[in-house]
């Protein structure tokens, strides 16, 4: 969904609630990228199902790092680029691997 590729990915947490229910799901989130590289303005677009996965889903998209500017300033068409094109990521929870 985005076409930038982060350079740091956290771990994503299953949570407790849907490992004891045995259930799987999947979020779509949405955020811009700052000159930081740190996604900003994230938010929920959709959840399957709803109520379960929106919490984990949003800590793992806030700890995603994208390649800075560096420092320096950017071209200002970039930049602008950057902050105001939003970014779709899917995040999909499955039992396979999980304790």
């Amino acid at each position: 969904m985005s076409d930038m590729e982060p350079t740091f990915r956290p771990r994503l947490q299953y949570p407790e609630r849907a490992l004891r229910l045995r259930r799987e799901g999947r979020v779509i989130v949405e955020f811009r990228i700052g000159n930081d590289g740190a996604p900003q303005d994230v938010r929920v677009v959709e959840a399957v199902p709803p109520g379960l996965f929106e919490q984990s889903a949003l800590r793992y998209a806030a700890g995603l790092r994208y390649h800075p500017d560096e420092g320096r300033p950017p071209h200002p068409a970039e930049a602008m680029r950057r902050e105001r094109e939003r970014q779709r990521l899917e995040v999909r929870f499955e039992m396979r691997g999980q304790a």
